[in-house]
């Protein structure tokens, strides 16, 4: 009785008269946000400032706005029932889609973590050129492997909020060594209009943002931090709301200074990039050598975190389809977190590089995944019988079906480039 009666003392004080710090909600957003910004993001922003210049600057804020408002119904989903998403689905949908659901996000990370490594390791190349690409791939993907074995969330959660701190930085400082040479391209950024009217390049800039695994991994890294928190449900909420704010806000400033950077030094300059390590390099004659290091450190940060989100999050997901262990010590999670960890080098050393092909294929599966796992979300989180004081909105409603609009062309225009 008076561990009973001291927890709900403990419940009083902190709603009554507890301020909760603005730092102590930065938390599973950082790690979901540190995963969005990878190599793929990165290659693909700059392209796009290469090629449209800033004018596409309020595509990313569009699709910053669209990763937000998808999340809001899953984080009202774990504050309700105190479950992650995939293990919702798996309960209140059918444990045959939750397995599938998992199988998709897996097959796809698996691909995609030779981009993460290949990308983190094209950084490291280009500051100490004397090491092989191949053997930095290695080095990263079990220096990972390690951090991941030991499966703690705070040491996860701690390492993620350095990486947001480093990609700031580190893009940001590279986008002011852009600057005089910007002009009036900031000026273009938000005209809101499409460039060449090609409706691709923003659902591409959307998909780079919208990544399938996220939607379900923010609900799990929830359920993991508060599972013995003394907070309420309404204080866990209000937490995981401004942690989302917080840092896709962070990721909307990331990907404009990156934009800003390719803008200002390659768009109408007739020169191509192709890749995130192309525009390292040829930043340095425009930018000068401080521009290149700080942007391949950051290209590295990006690489490294969105592989370490991967191999962390692939048992967790596993053990909520499956209705299995969540422990990273039970014995089927040690092994998929290996098998996570070694194909992609295993592909990388037998590719000799990215395996493009894979990658592609990766992209495919996701553009796919995507409608069908926004559509099982909305069906998931409007269960009012579940969700309780904490259920859906009709304007949360209404966005979401906008959003489900979106990612359904995106899956329309994936299925016929297939043909």
């Amino acid at each position: 009785m008076t561990n009973v009666v001291r927890e709900k003392v403990t419940v009083a004080s902190l709603e009554e008269n507890q301020t909760i710090p603005w730092y102590r909600s930065w938390g599973p957003g950082a790690i979901v946000a540190a995963c969005i910004i990878g190599p793929g993001t990165v290659t693909t922003v700059s392209v796009a400032g290469a090629q449209f210049g800033f004018q596409v600057a309020w595509i990313l804020v569009l699709a910053c706005l669209v990763g937000y408002f998808i999340q809001r119904p899953v984080i009202n989903w774990t504050v309700a029932t105190g479950t992650s998403v995939l293990e919702g689905i798996r309960d209140e949908i059918s444990s045959l889609w939750s397995k599938l659901i998992f199988f998709g996000l897996w097959l796809g990370a698996l691909a995609f973590q030779a981009g993460n490594f290949i990308g983190a390791s094209m950084a490291m190349n280009l500051i100490f050129p004397s090491v092989p690409m191949l053997a930095w791939v290695s080095l990263l993907s079990v220096s990972a492997m390690g951090i991941a074995w030991f499966g703690v969330y705070k040491v996860l959660e701690n390492i993620n909020r350095i990486v947001m701190i480093m990609l700031v930085l580190t893009f940001c400082l590279t986008a002011l060594a852009a600057l005089p040479n910007a002009g009036a391209t900031i000026n273009q950024g938000f005209t809101f209009s499409i460039p060449q009217g090609d409706l691709l390049i923003v659902l591409a800039l959307i998909a780079t943002i919208l990544v399938p695994n996220t939607l379900v991994a923010l609900s799990g890294f929830m359920k993991d931090k508060y599972r013995h928190s003394a907070y309420t449900k309404e204080q866990i909420r209000s937490i995981s709301v401004n942690d989302l704010k917080i840092n896709f806000t962070l990721l909307a400033i990331i990907s404009i200074a990156i934009l800003l950077s390719s803008a200002a030094a390659f768009y109408g300059s007739g020169q191509t990039i192709n890749s995130a390590g192309d525009m390292a390099v040829q930043l340095t004659p425009i930018l000068g050598s401080f521009a290149t290091i700080f942007f391949a450190i950051g290209l590295w940060t990006a690489g490294f975190s969105s592989g370490l989100f991967n191999l962390t999050v692939q048992p967790m997901l596993f053990g909520h389809a499956f209705n299995q262990s969540e422990s990273p010590d039970a014995p089927v999670n040690r092994i998929i977190l290996i098998v996570t960890g070694l194909i992609p080098i295993a592909l990388v050393w037998a590719f000799g590089g990215s395996p493009i092909e894979l990658i592609i294929s990766a992209q495919a599966i996701n553009g796919l995944l995507l409608p069908v796992l926004t559509v099982v979300l909305y069906r998931l989180t409007n269960k009012k019988d579940r969700m309780g004081r904490f259920h859906n909105s009709a304007s949360s409603n209404i966005i979401t079906l906008f959003i489900i609009g979106l990612v359904t062309l995106l899956a329309i225009r994936v299925f016929i480039s297939f043909f």
